[in-house]
């Protein structure tokens, strides 16, 4: 296949870290990451606030590692449903990845059949999940379709006609997401070249609009009016109607914003550790929920008010 000799651009590179969870308005509860210690070959689902007071692991099919050099088993993606008491996220090795839940407890572990992809996000009502899943008509086996499904794994739907990742939805009901398109370049060099744009769509399908031209990784505000994202210069924050995007954070390597339930915090990935800003000016906070290894994709518990 052609595909074979090709030079993946460096956007190829991030193959587990997925979007934050969607967040639903109330007060700032647990903080869920995935964790992957160096050369272990496995990640692990943790929460804790975010002093790093309660940090406990939460059991996944992955085993605890390290694992052997041709095996790989990471539970990545975490995010809390509506009421706080059931965490989605994807299981991914060499073979298909599988959305999974597990209570907050750590009780209940169990697999969303059909539901075979990453980023899994919970809708408003707690009632179904949208996620990405790999598109095998892909030649350069970067891009993902996304999909909505029942949290029992019924009523499987694809979302869109076109490519996207890192889906959020939001309290209003729209899923924001990552759009992305791929040029092949012939001659020299050989590369598939990922673009990503920030894109909003109903959960019927319809009216898709684009709110920044270059972006990913979207965090949906808790009133579904603003959203963080990954864009030019770090984490950034922009009206839901594609108006005022401005610069949060942008020292060192960051990504993977996820906005607090109450609105007024902002945690991300800054690579290896978890980061925090507030989200109005993105005034550094400190963060004391250090788990084991390089953190990933934070997503926030909603508590009632």
């Amino acid at each position: 296949m052609r595909h074979g000799a090709l030079l993946l651009s460096v956007a190829a590179l991030a193959a587990w870290p997925a979007t934050a969870g969607a967040v639903q308005p109330g007060r700032n509860g647990l903080l869920a990451v995935s964790a992957e210690q160096v050369g272990a070959n496995t990640s692990t689902i943790y929460v804790a606030h975010r002093d790093g007071s309660r940090m406990r692991p939460l059991p996944s099919p992955c085993p605890p590692g390290p694992l052997d050099l041709g095996e790989r088993c990471h539970a990545t993606g975490p995010s809390w449903s509506p009421d706080g008491t059931t965490i989605a996220f994807a299981v991914a090795d060499f073979d298909d990845p599988q959305i999974w839940l597990v209570g907050a407890d750590g009780s209940g572990l169990r697999p969303v059949p059909g539901a075979h992809g990453y980023d899994p996000v919970w809708s408003p009502d707690g009632e179904r999940l949208a996620f990405s899943a790999d598109d095998p008509q892909d030649v350069c086996s970067l891009q993902r379709r996304l999909f909505t499904v029942r949290s029992d794994g019924s009523e499987l739907h694809q979302l869109t006609s076109f490519h996207g990742e890192h889906p959020d939805w939001s309290s209003r009901g729209e899923i924001a997401f990552t759009r992305t398109r791929v040029r092949f370049e012939t001659g020299g060099s050989n590369e598939c070249i990922l673009r990503q744009a920030l894109w909003v769509v109903r959960p019927d399908g319809t009216a898709a609009r684009r709110v920044a031209g270059t972006g990913s990784n979207p965090s949906w505000s808790p009133h579904g009016t603003q959203l963080a994202y990954v864009g030019p210069g770090g984490v950034r924050r922009i009206g839901a109607n594609g108006r005022r995007s401005r610069p949060l954070a942008g020292r060192g390597f960051v990504g993977e914003p996820a906005w607090s339930p109450n609105g007024r915090l902002i945690a991300f990935r800054r690579y290896p550790r978890l980061g925090a800003i507030g989200a109005r000016r993105g005034r550094p906070l400190r963060v004391g929920f250090r788990p084991p290894g390089a953190v990933f994709s934070p997503a926030w518990q909603s508590l009632p008010r």
